[in-house]
């Protein structure tokens, strides 16, 4: 559509002529792609956190370990029970022995489906040897397993898809606010 009085056309609302009157809306809107691109912003940040610190751990220190115990601890989750998968192992820093539980940075925090919680504990049956990554800064902080956990890819990907998008939509319609 056309403005008659300038000749310009309006790309995004055609009845914001000389009294634009659907201006409101429009602001409304560019604050939310706003919103939209913080947000998305906010993930791929903790995506890349989570990146970081599986980086880092995989610049600590080893040792040679044996698994003393692998089972499942329930946790209740509404109506479901969920299982956090526990392995405890020991293993030698400096003279000193050592015991802890950490299979991966995910497994702390998150809990599975019984079939796959006993998927992870599968491969760490009791009195078989591991390879411990231990933070020589504080040698009870260890892990058996230094992959990014899944909700990084969540956060990336999902983070990816709202920048974009906020991003996309601002680009469409940026002619309507800066005219």
């Amino acid at each position: 559509m056309y403005n008659i009085w300038t000749d310009k056309r309006w790309i995004f609302r055609p009845s914001n002529g000389l009294l634009r009157v659907r201006r409101n809306e429009d602001l409304i809107s560019f604050v939310l792609c706003l919103a939209v691109i913080f947000i998305g912003s906010m993930l791929l940040w903790q995506a890349f956190e989570e990146y970081s610190r599986a980086k880092m751990m995989t610049r600590w220190p080893t040792s040679l370990g044996r698994v003393m115990e692998s089972n499942l601890e329930p946790i209740a989750d509404g109506n479901d029970t969920r299982w956090r998968p526990m392995v405890r192992y020991m293993y030698d820093v400096k003279g000193q022995t050592v015991i802890s539980g950490g299979i991966s940075p995910a497994t702390a925090r998150d809990a599975y489906g019984e079939s796959e919680a006993r998927d992870m504990i599968a491969a760490y049956p009791p009195n078989t040897s591991v390879v411990v990554f231990y933070n020589p800064e504080h040698v009870t902080d260890s892990i058996l397993d230094h992959s990014l956990p899944r909700f990084a890819w969540l956060s990336l990907f999902a983070g990816l898809g709202l920048v974009s998008a906020g991003a996309a939509r601002l680009l469409v319609s940026h002619r309507v606010f800066w005219r």
